[in-house]
């Protein structure tokens, strides 16, 4: 069983996964990102629709946003969400460079980066299909399949199916983030 990646939720924790190293950076970013814009942590709880005690929970690291809350704080701020968790945005310059990664600071909306994500996702599912699809292909055309070979169709078969699972999983998720993210009025609206 392979071991499960470090994570520690704490201010200036690190999160390994395989022998990659993340520094998680949210509770230092938040709060020198809400002082450049000379924002109380009040001020910036109401734009993004929270109280002012989950701002404090998350500068010091002893709470997470909900996923939906960390995508408008990224939002906001103009830059993603994985440089608002992930990069040193504690200096200006690093935010300005974040902000250009993000589309040169140009307000992006919740809608547009869903659209990204679901798109890649679909580019993602027909890539694996069609190589599904040529290793059976592959195999239809050899007359017998050596020993070797059988071991590798029955990895790769499972391969397969953990991937289609891992899609699933990515596809609902990213509906669930559509639904907690649409704004209450057009929910309002729709019903």
């Amino acid at each position: 069983m392979p071991e499960l990646p470090e994570n520690r939720n704490q201010k200036g924790c690190r999160m390994e996964i395989g022998n990659d190293i993340l520094t998680y950076s949210l509770p230092e970013n938040l709060r020198s990102l809400r002082k450049m814009m000379k924002w109380s942590q009040e001020e910036l709880a109401e734009k993004i629709g929270l109280n002012r005690g989950n701002i404090a929970s998350y500068e010091n690291g002893t709470a997470e946003p909900k996923i939906c809350n960390l995508v408008k704080m990224a939002h906001l701020f103009k830059v993603s969400v994985y440089d608002l968790t992930h990069s040193n945005l504690r200096t200006k310059e690093a935010y300005l460079n974040a902000t250009q990664r993000n589309g040169n600071g140009t307000p992006v909306s919740v809608d547009e980066i869903l659209k990204t994500y679901l798109t890649e996702t679909e580019d993602f599912e027909n890539a694996i299909k069609g190589i599904r699809c040529m290793f059976k292909l592959k195999l239809k055309n050899l007359d017998e399949i050596p020993e070797e070979m059988k071991f590798m169709q029955d990895q790769f078969e499972q391969l397969y199916s953990l991937s289609e699972e891992l899609l699933n999983s990515h596809k609902d998720l990213l509906e669930k983030i559509r639904c907690k993210c649409q704004p209450r009025h057009e929910a309002n609206d729709e019903g």
